[in-house]
């Protein structure tokens, strides 16, 4: 596989990494009460106990039947099934439990943000260079304030990345390669995500379709300012070094099914101002709209499609279980 093919493997928005970054400011803390129930808060373990816990932080986790993040959305068109996708994975995630299996052996079609394999090499490099790229000979270091380069050349340095692969490259797309990095260090990689496995389960059985294109994505990050992505690529520095606690915690909440769980890290650091109310916006609440609104167009032809979506996209009140809700669909979680 070419650099650039795997590189463009990362580009999908709010995929493990890109939700993680949001989350580092305010940070996800899995605590134990005095009866050992673990619950997930916002604060650290000995600010708040699980009994003064708002239902929405407190989930239970290690319970004797997990539930998979797969939600069933029915209507009188017909019905879809959600499953939230990590679009890094790990072995340690499979198999997934048999009802998600049976769920999309008897479903007709498989949804996915972007299907990479529909993309040729040659559009990926061109792609990337015209949009993550510098074109006027310029560099990152000439983009961005001399503490932040500072502080990505020694993230590179860390992660065992020449500076000089980064210079040329915008702040979001440098982001993304040092997030890239940093899971595959931690064991995370594209191939084990959940949306690539159901691609290839589904060759020759079920056919694909796409609820965005890559270029819709790879523009939607490049349309931020300067400023934007540079507090994109300041936030990415700060959650890398939390290491694997980060992407731990959000694998357990996707493990367990836990909606608040997922919701809360999706949220975090988002609420921090102006440029972090634009980036959730960009990244999650208008592309939910357009994502639920593709769907309900695709359902009006009674099919029963299975759908794999980051899981940052389906919970809370702009999430796509809660758009579909309001279009008519009845929503459960098997």
């Amino acid at each position: 596989m070419s650099k650039n093919k795997k590189l463009i493997r990362f580009l999908w928005p709010v995929i493990l990494a890109v939700t993680a970054w949001s989350s580092a400011q305010a940070g996800l803390y899995k605590c134990t009460d005095a009866h050992h129930k673990i619950v997930y808060q916002d604060k650290p373990c000995q600010d708040m106990a699980s009994a003064k816990l708002p239902g929405s932080l407190s989930r239970m986790a290690g319970r004797e039947e997990e539930r998979a993040f797969l939600w069933k959305a029915v209507s009188d068109k017909g019905v879809l099934y959600l499953l939230g996708s990590l679009h890094f994975g790990n072995p340690l995630m499979y198999p997934l439990p048999q009802y998600v299996m049976d769920s999309y052996t008897g479903a007709n079609v498989l949804v996915v943000e972007v299907d990479i394999n529909n993309t040729g090499a040659k559009e990926v490099a061109k792609l990337l260079g015209d949009r993550g790229h510098y074109g006027d000979k310029s560099s990152l270091e000439d983009h961005i304030k001399p503490t932040t380069w500072a502080k990505t050349v020694a993230m590179a340095k860390k992660l065992e990345i020449d500076e000089d692969r980064l210079r040329s490259l915008k702040p979001w797309l440098a982001a993304l390669t040092l997030s890239s990095k940093s899971l595959e260090q931690a064991g995370y990689t594209a191939d084990q995500g959940v949306d690539q496995v159901f691609i290839r389960e589904s060759q020759g059985k079920k056919p694909v379709m796409e609820l965005e294109s890559l270029e819709e994505q790879v523009k939607l990050f490049d349309e931020f300012s300067e400023q934007e992505q540079e507090q994109m690529l300041l936030q990415t520095l700060q959650d890398l070094s939390r290491g694997q606690d980060l992407y731990n915690n959000i694998a357990d909440a996707w493990k367990s099914g836990d909606a608040e769980a997922m919701d809360l890290i999706t949220r975090q650091g988002y609420d921090s101002g102006p440029v972090g109310s634009k980036l959730f916006k960009a990244f999650f609440a208008d592309r939910n709209e357009r994502m639920v609104n593709r769907l309900y167009e695709l359902a009006a032809d009674g099919r029963t499609y299975f759908v794999v979506v980051g899981a940052g996209h389906l919970p809370g009140e702009q999430g796509m279980l809660k758009l579909l809700e309001e279009k008519g669909y009845k929503i459960s979680q098997p």
